[in-house]
């Protein structure tokens, strides 16, 4: 089974707009990145053809509540994208947002497997008072916490979710399940792989969305962190539309086979792991 578990999308109405701005916010930061350009339409209908065209069984969509505002309209939409055909969706709620834990409750009881936090657009630090009761909550729900870790290419300094970051969340909340997104902390991967004892010790699992095509100078580390973390404990992702699917496919394939990963590995890499936190039992 293959699974792209870092996707996103946005309601038809809204997409192009939404597009629009976010290749706007990495502007001012072409020279350090490069331009960012989205390879979807970021529309359900859109994924879908991608993650076709690239013969992905699913694509997990990642939104994110970026206002304290309530967010059922969110979660509503995000249950709706659940059952699409090849599709499947985590939650989002904002920390700082005082409806927060009531609408954990109720995205889990819409069968919702997790939620997607983003330090740098929802403006809180991985371990303040406020991620870490949310968290917390989303512990006890049973529901699994996807954290954009690292830079990221449209957001100043400081970051938001550095490997210390984590790591100070896991210690606050042990018995959270996360996923840190971009291996462990984009472009921060030598503090991803300093910490990275400490962090195997919780449950933890990185994804690989937008580095293995963009980064392949930092692929003998990427290899370190599959085998420092294990390779059960690692997920393929895309971050479509602003990593092409087929592409990061490829890129993943490649990058599994050239390291010496076994099939078994690579199966759990590109698909397996992501299936069983899909599961009815969600466990990795």
């Amino acid at each position: 089974m293959l699974i792209d578990f870092h996707t996103h999308l946005f309601p038809d109405k809204l997409a192009a707009r939404a597009l629009a701005q976010l290749v706007e916010n990495t502007r001012p930061y072409v020279s350090r990145y490069g331009r960012a350009e989205p390879h979807t339409d970021a529309t359900a209908a859109g994924l879908t053809a991608s993650s076709r065209a690239a013969g992905l069984d699913f694509s997990v969509v990642m939104p994110i509540a970026t206002s304290p505002r309530p967010s059922q309209t969110i979660n509503n939409f995000a249950a709706q994208v659940d059952r699409m055909p090849g599709l499947r969706s985590f939650g989002s709620v904002h920390p700082h947002s005082p409806d927060a834990m009531q609408e954990l409750e109720r995205l889990a009881s819409l069968g919702l497997k997790g939620i997607k936090l983003h330090p740098e657009y929802q403006g809180f630090f991985a371990d303040s008072p406020e991620s870490v009761a949310v968290v917390k909550k989303a512990a006890e729900l049973g529901l699994w916490v996807l954290l954009h870790a690292g830079e990221d290419i449209g957001m100043p300094p400081p970051v938001h979710c550095a490997p210390v970051h984590s790591l100070r969340l896991c210690e606050a909340v042990p018995q959270a399940r996360i996923i840190l997104a971009h291996f462990g902390g984009y472009r921060q991967w030598e503090q991803v792989e300093e910490a990275l004892p400490e962090l195997c010790r919780y449950t933890v699992l990185l994804d690989t969305s937008f580095c293995l095509p963009n980064e392949r100078g930092e692929w003998d580390r990427f290899a370190r962190l599959v085998r420092g973390i294990g390779p059960e404990r690692v997920l393929f992702g895309s971050d479509s539309p602003w990593g092409d699917q087929s592409q990061a496919l490829a890129a993943a394939r490649e990058f599994l086979d050239a390291y010496g990963f076994t099939p078994e590995e690579r199966d759990a890499v590109l698909g397996g792991n992501a299936a069983r936190i899909l599961s009815p039992g969600g466990r990795p």
